[in-house]
């Protein structure tokens, strides 16, 4: 019984981090979507499920895995869904083609207010 209590501290307790680690920890925590509802990162929520990530995202630094081995065993574990950021073209698709539809957005008004303004110019004229 007092072992079993004893084990269950220990495993509850996080693991010891170098100010590195803990780095590297929190930019995890970020990085990560709660699986619970997709919503909020792991870092801010306060489901059980995103206090169990935050504990096991500890401990794989703590044993020296790498961003990647992490981030690639919850994209497996949850799906790339799990991400809070997408990678390689969906990250294109929802931070750069945004810009470049309103870059081409303002030419065209721009130019339709140009053209406009000549027409109403020779009009008055």
């Amino acid at each position: 019984m007092i072992a079993s209590i004893l084990l269950g501290i220990v495993l509850a307790a996080p693991p010891a981090v170098t100010p590195q680690q803990r780095a590297l920890v929190e930019k995890l925590e970020h990085a990560l979507l709660a699986p619970c509802c997709y919503q909020e990162v792991v870092a801010t929520h306060n489901s059980e499920q995103a206090k169990a990530m935050r504990a096991e995202i500890a401990a794989m630094v703590a044993a020296g895995k790498t961003e990647r081995e992490i981030l690639d065993y919850y994209k497996q574990r949850y799906g790339a869904r799990i991400l809070a950021e997408p990678e390689g073209a969906q990250w294109w698709v929802m931070n750069v083609v945004p810009i470049i539809m309103l870059a081409g957005g303002a030419i065209i008004v721009v130019r339709l207010l140009r053209k406009w303004r000549r027409g109403a110019a020779t009009a008055g004229a």
